[in-house]
């Protein structure tokens, strides 16, 4: 049993689910709450200091873009994994990838390259050292800039540094990840000196990474540093959706008509929204009936659930709301796959891995018309 059937009365279903969804985003966008963090300004002196002297030596000419070094933070025992961008001489940049999670999806952006991952930039978890032109510059960084009595002139000269967090906008540094960040940039410098003078030989422990540890009661100085080779860090599994009993008790004990194929898709829209104190992108969980084009119940959602958390209770809530089940549910995303079988199973509902029919449509749509207001902060 398909929702509705009829191509015209789905798309006047279309243009009114369209509608509340840009609605419920534009409502999220009048709330502003988007703060800049506070940073030491001695913190900030001993940043762009190594910034400089990290651009200076030019290490993107001599250092292999593949190539990591690990960090570990005195204080937090974060490890950061750095690699250094910019051998085609465009994005000069140092990155910083926290943890096990930050890495991994860094490698996952790097395998999926033939065939694009187009939302990879906004699973990024790293810190950033970037060296571009002033026009990138914002009103906060030249402020900062001022305070320091520092001048920058020329192409890739200016440095800018951001924090990246799954889902979020590039965000201004923290105290802690400035301070996080000026460690790695100063463990970058000794370990392409170290690199360039044959100190180090980076085959000599093949899959290993070479790694700054801090010693017992250490500072963020080298000195206080000892080096061992690493593993790179174990995958992390994905987490799996919590489905509450409860609610899964209930549609059950309902006597609830069955048929037809929902397709289910979270992706990230085309604006930025800042009723957070650090604006994120918006998701949009996207359910749609594959015969009629119905789009179900789903919505605008900030960072903080998982994809799959996303996907299965869109589908507890859709089947609530609308009354029925239906027959299969079709996912493009294998990661989200045993999260909503386990949903599917309880329901008695068959979750499988297939082609979508009428849901590019519907996202291609709404993507267009969030796009065709602009790219601005919502």
């Amino acid at each position: 049993m398909a929702l509705h059937t009829r191509r015209d009365y789905a798309g006047q279903e279309f243009e009114i689910s369209a509608g509340l969804i840009w609605h419920e985003a534009r409502a999220l966008r009048r709330r502003t709450m988007a703060k800049i963090p506070e940073v030491h300004l001695e913190t900030w002196k001993s940043l762009y200091a190594e910034a400089q002297r990290f651009s200076q030596s030019k290490p993107w000419q001599r250092i292999d873009e593949s190539l990591f070094f690990a960090v570990q933070g005195p204080a937090t025992g974060q490890m950061g994994y750095a690699c250094i961008l910019g051998s085609l001489g465009e994005f000069l940049a140092l990155s910083v990838y926290r943890g096990a999670e930050g890495f991994g999806a860094y490698q996952a952006m790097l395998l999926d390259e033939p065939a694009l991952d187009e939302e990879s930039a906004f699973k990024q978890d790293c810190l950033m050292a970037q060296f571009t032109d002033s026009k990138y510059v914002e009103t906060a960084d030249r402020k900062v800039i001022r305070a320091l009595g520092l001048k920058f002139e020329g192409h890739n000269a200016w440095p800018l540094f951001r924090s990246y967090r799954p889902g979020y906008f590039p965000w201004h540094l923290d105290q802690q990840e400035a301070a996080f960040l000026t460690l790695a940039l100063r463990c970058a410098c000794d370990w392409v000196e170290k690199l360039s003078s044959s100190t180090l030989n980076s085959a000599e422990a093949p899959g290993q990474i070479f790694t700054y540890l801090p010693k017992a009661g250490g500072s963020p100085e080298l000195s206080d540093y000892e080096n061992a080779w690493t593993q790179p860090p174990a995958e992390v599994p994905q987490q799996p959706a919590v489905l509450d009993p409860a609610r899964l008790a209930r549609l059950q004990a309902k006597p609830l008509k069955k048929g037809g194929v929902w397709e289910a898709e979270v992706f990230y829209l085309p604006i930025t929204i800042a009723d957070q104190d650090r604006p994120y992108h918006a998701r949009l969980v996207l359910l749609v009936d594959q015969d009629s084009g119905f789009i179900l119940p789903g919505g605008v959602m900030p960072p903080g659930k998982t994809a799959a958390q996303l996907l299965a209770d869109a589908v507890l809530g859709a089947v609530e709301e609308v009354g029925c089940l239906p027959e299969e549910i079709r996912l493009r995303d294998r990661s989200v796959l045993p999260a909503l079988q386990a949903a599917g199973q309880a329901l008695g509902v068959h979750v499988k891995i297939g082609r979508f029919r009428s849901l590019p449509q519907a996202k291609k749509s709404l993507v267009k018309r969030f796009a065709s207001q602009g790219r601005g902060n919502y």
